[in-house]
């Protein structure tokens, strides 16, 4: 547990690497609702199906909403490539929510996910490169992301498991200009209801180059299989 205690640490300092020392965080507090949805349609294939709604605000003043299906192969239990066709819808912020001014992007996503085991706990390596097209512009970025999911009372994520999560991010623009785009820090606790169904409860912090985000996020998670897990 201490490893895991020193990675979660350097997680949160690496996620402060790159932030401006000048930004200015956001008065209003907001949020983010997520569906995640894994459909195994064999031991290799799968299709996972993720769906956000953000808010400026906790209740209200949509951010953005969009669809993410990811088509992922399981190489091994350790590998797993994917590719994604998304689709994202965003506003700008307005207080009286009359003069907000809409954009719309489609993007092209490959992803390499690794895992690890230590001890009880699962760190997730995240990467991702994204062809981006937003109202016409080309755009293209680079993501990695460090996770580390934790059950607390029992070995495993078996119905009636307490779990902590942590991650940070890092983003970086490739195109059309290189730079930093945005860093994250995610630290969330949850509770695993049955062996396909899970929630979960957090803070997100969005660091960019100039200003600070907010977030409350709730992760609605479930799992289906369509064969003999036997």
């Amino acid at each position: 547990m201490r490893r895991i205690f020193k990675i979660a640490v350097f997680a949160l300092l690496w996620t402060l690497i790159g932030t401006h020392v000048n930004a200015q965080s956001e008065e209003k507090l907001g949020s983010w609702y997520i569906y995640n949805g894994f459909f195994k349609f064999t031991p290799k294939s799968e299709l996972f199906f993720e769906t956000q709604l953000r808010n400026y605000e906790v209740f209200g003043n949509p951010e953005t909403f969009f669809v993410r299906p990811y088509y992922t192969y399981n190489i091994n239990k350790n590998l797993q490539p994917g590719i994604s066709l998304e689709y994202h819808k965003s506003w700008t912020y307005d207080e009286v929510k009359e003069n907000k001014v809409s954009s719309d992007e489609i993007r092209l996503t490959l992803q390499m996910m690794v895992f690890q085991k230590i001890g009880r706990s699962t760190l997730q390596h995240r990467y991702r490169y994204e062809f981006r097209t937003v109202n016409g512009d080309p755009l293209r970025r680079m993501r990695y992301r460090l996770q580390v999911t934790i059950p607390i009372n029992s070995e495993s994520m078996v119905k009636g498991t307490y779990f902590a999560n942590t991650n940070a991010e890092l983003m970086i623009d490739t195109s059309p200009t290189l730079g930093i785009n945005q860093n994250r820090f995610f630290l969330a606790g949850g509770y695993q209801f049955t062996d396909n169904l899970n929630l979960q409860l957090g803070y997100l912090a969005v660091f960019r180059t100039t200003t600070t985000h907010h977030r409350l996020q709730f992760f609605l998670t479930q799992k289906f299989w369509f064969f003999d897990k036997e």
